[in-house]
C-alpha cells in the first residue's frame, strides 16, 4: 500500500452475476465514491457490440484506461474511485493494483462470494428484469467463466473484503 487516509481504488470480483455491480452501487453510497461501470459504458459507447464479440474485448480494455484517466482525476481531488468490472484473475488484478500505487493511491478488493447456482439464478433475474446498463448473460455465459476465475488470495498485496 502505497498511501494511508487518502482516497481509495476499489475493485470488485466475482462470477458473472454474483452481485458485483449491486455491491458496486452499495460502495458508491458507503464511501461517497464515484463508480464507472464497464458495461454501461460499453453499452453507450458500442452498443452494436455483443458481449462474444471478439472486438468487444479489444474495445472494453481501452475503455477501461480512458475509465482510468478519469477516475484518477477523482482521486487527486480526494473522492474514491470504483472500478465495477470483473478482475476475475490475479494478473487483471495486479493491473489495477499497480496503476494505484504507481499513481500514489491504496486499493480494496471485493470478492462477492457466492456459489455459481446464486449468480446464475441473479444473471437470470437481471436478463428477465432487463436491467439497464448490463449485459444479457446466458446460463452457459455465467458458467463459462467459472473454470477462469481465480478466486483472489492475501498474498495478492490488495486488502481484501470478502461479500457473502
Amino acid at each position: 500500500m502505497t498511501n494511508t487516509g487518502g482516497p481509495v481504488v476499489h475493485l470488485l470480483c466475482g462470477y458473472s452475476g454474483a452481485g458485483k455491480t449491486t455491491h458496486a452501487k452499495h460502495l458508491e453510497k458507503v464511501t461517497m465514491g464515484v463508480r464507472f461501470s464497464l458495461d454501461e459504458w460499453m453499452i453507450q459507447l458500442h452498443p452494436e457490440l455483443s458481449y462474444q464479440s471478439q472486438l468487444y474485448g479489444i474495445r472494453a480494455e481501452a475503455c477501461k484506461w480512458v475509465i482510468w484517466d478519469v477516475a484518477l482525476q477523482f482521486l487527486q481531488r480526494g473522492v474514491d474511485v470504483i472500478l465495477d468490472w470483473n478482475q476475475w484473475s490475479r494478473v487483471r488484478r495486479s493491473v489495477w493494483r499497480d496503476a494505484a500505487e504507481s499513481a500514489g493511491f491504496n486499493t480494496r478488493l471485493h470478492f462477492v462470494d457466492v456459489r455459481i447456482e446464486t449468480a446464475l439464478h441473479r444473471s437470470a433475474n437481471r436478463a428477465a428484469d432487463r436491467t439497464a446498463g448490463s449485459h444479457r448473460l446466458a446460463p452457459e455465459d455465467v458458467r463459462s467463466f467459472v473454470d477462469i476465475f481465480e478466486p483472489p488470495s492475501p498474498d495478492e498485496g490488495i486488502p481484501l473484503t470478502v461479500i457473502p
